[in-house]
C-alpha cells in the first residue's frame, strides 16, 4: 500500500513511521522548503494517548531520543490573576499525564528518520479520485503524486478537508494570540513565576486578556544526540480580544508583535511584561482561534483527516496529543490489511467521537482560562 501524507508536523511523521515499519510505502508532502524553514512551535504537552502512539509507532531509538530531550518533570497546571498574588492549582485527570517536549526538537527527531520519504516544497493544491480506486494529489511545485490513500495532516486550514468535506463548519473566534519564547537566562529566571518554571501557569485578566507561561528545561540538550543545540526557554502566549490588537494584526512584523504583546500586559505584575520584552524576535508568531463543529460522516473515499485538519480546537494543551492519537489509531486500522475503505471508515468513526469530545473540552478550558 502506498500512502500520501500531506503535512510533516507531528502527526504526519508519526503515521509515516508506523506505516513504514510495517512494510508500507509512504510519501510525506510538506509545503515548507526545509525542516527549519519557519518557527514550528515551542513547548507542548502530549497526553497519555499521544505518548502511547509515539511509543508504539516510532522506532525505539527515536522514542528514546524524544524522552531524553523532553522537559524536566516538575509542577502541574496553575492559574493566577494579573497581580500573581493568589495562585490556584488545577487538578488534572490521569489521562492528561504524558510527556512534555519541545515541538521543534521532536519534529527533527522524527523527520531525520524519514529523509527518503519526504518531499519538501510540495504543498497540497487539489486531489483527484482515479477510476482504479487510487488518488492523485496535485502539488504546489507543479508535480503530482499517486497513492492508495491520501491523509490530510495539514492543519487548521487544510486544503484537503476543504475539498473532502466542503460543508465542514469552522468558527473563527475574536480572540487573537501572540506566541513567543524568552531564553531562560538568569534574569529571565528571576522574572518567571515559580509555577511557570516548574509547570504551566495561566494568568487571567477580567477583560479577556490572558497570558500562558511555561518553561522548557531540556533533560538533555538535543546537541548530545546530533541535533541542533537548543537552550532552555520560557514559552509564552498573550491572548486578547481582536479589538485590543487592532486591524492588520496578522501583517505585523516581529518587533511590532513583541511590543504589542508586552504592552498588552503592561498594567499587570511588572515581571510579566519585562519577561515578554526579553523574547527572541525570530520566534514571534501571531495566531487566531478556530473551533470546529462535528460534521456528518462523508462518503467513504481513499482520503482522510488527522489532527487539526480533522478537529480544529482552541489552544488548551491537548491538541498535539489528540493528533498523535489520530495517527496511531489510523496506523492500527491500516496495518492489519483490512479492505482500505473499511479500515478508513472504522478510523473516522472512532476519531470523530473522541476528537470532537476533545474539541468540547478544549473550548470549555479556553473559555474558563485553563
Amino acid at each position: 500500500m502506498r500512502v500520501l501524507i500531506s503535512g510533516a508536523g507531528l502527526a504526519g511523521p508519526c503515521l509515516a513511521h508506523g506505516l513504514r515499519k510495517n512494510g508500507h510505502d509512504v510519501l510525506l508532502l510538506e509545503r515548507d522548503p526545509a525542516v527549519d524553514a519557519r518557527a514550528q512551535g515551542y513547548r507542548i504537552h502530549i497526553n497519555g494517548d499521544g505518548d502511547a502512539a509515539l511509543r508504539e509507532w516510532l522506532p525505539a531509538e527515536a522514542y528514546e531520543q524524544a524522552v531524553a530531550t523532553s522537559c524536566v518533570a516538575g509542577g502541574g497546571v496553575s492559574m493566577a490573576g494579573p497581580d500573581l498574588r493568589h495562585v490556584t492549582e488545577i487538578e488534572l485527570p490521569p489521562e492528561a499525564r504524558g510527556i512534555t517536549v519541545d515541538r521543534l526538537t521532536l519534529r527533527r527527531i522524527m523527520l531525520r528518520g524519514l529523509t527518503d520519504s519526504i518531499r519538501f516544497g510540495a504543498g497540497f493544491s487539489r486531489y483527484e479520485l482515479l477510476d482504479d480506486g487510487t488518488v492523485r494529489a496535485f502539488l504546489t511545485d507543479g508535480s503530482t503524486a499517486e497513492g492508495d490513500l491520501l491523509v490530510a495532516a495539514d492543519g487548521f486550514n487544510s486544503g484537503i478537508r476543504l475539498q473532502l468535506v466542503p460543508h465542514f463548519s469552522v468558527t473563527v473566534h475574536s480572540t487573537r494570540l501572540i506566541y513567543g519564547r524568552t531564553p531562560l537566562t538568569a534574569r529571565a529566571r528571576e522574572l518567571t513565576p515559580p509555577q511557570a518554571l516548574e509547570g504551566f501557569l495561566g494568568v487571567v485578566g477580567p477583560d479577556g486578556r490572558r497570558l500562558a507561561l511555561a518553561a522548557q528545561r531540556f533533560r538533555r540538550n538535543p546537541a548530545d544526540l546530533g541535533l541542533p543545540a537548543a537552550d532552555d526557554y520560557v514559552m509564552w502566549g498573550v491572548a486578547a480580544p481582536a479589538a485590543v490588537y487592532g486591524p492588520g494584526f496578522f501583517e505585523l512584523g516581529a518587533a511590532e508583535l513583541l511590543g504589542l504583546a508586552a504592552e498588552t500586559v503592561a498594567d499587570w505584575h511588572p515581571s510579566l511584561s519585562a519577561l515578554v520584552r526579553l523574547a527572541e524576535p525570530g520566534y514571534l508568531v501571531p495566531a487566531g482561534v478556530q473551533v470546529a463543529e462535528r460534521p456528518e460522516l462523508w462518503p467513504p473515499v481513499p482520503v482522510t483527516l488527522v489532527g487539526d485538519a480533522a478537529h480544529p480546537m482552541p489552544p488548551a494543551g491537548i491538541s498535539a496529543g489528540v493528533a498523535l492519537h489520530d495517527a496511531g489509531l489510523l496506523a492500527s486500522r491500516l496495518v492489519p490489511g483490512a479492505p482500505l475503505l473499511d479500515a478508513v471508515r472504522s478510523y473516522e468513526t472512532e476519531m470523530l467521537d473522541y476528537g470532537f469530545a476533545a474539541v468540547a473540552t478544549a473550548t470549555r478550558n479556553h473559555a474558563g482560562g485553563h
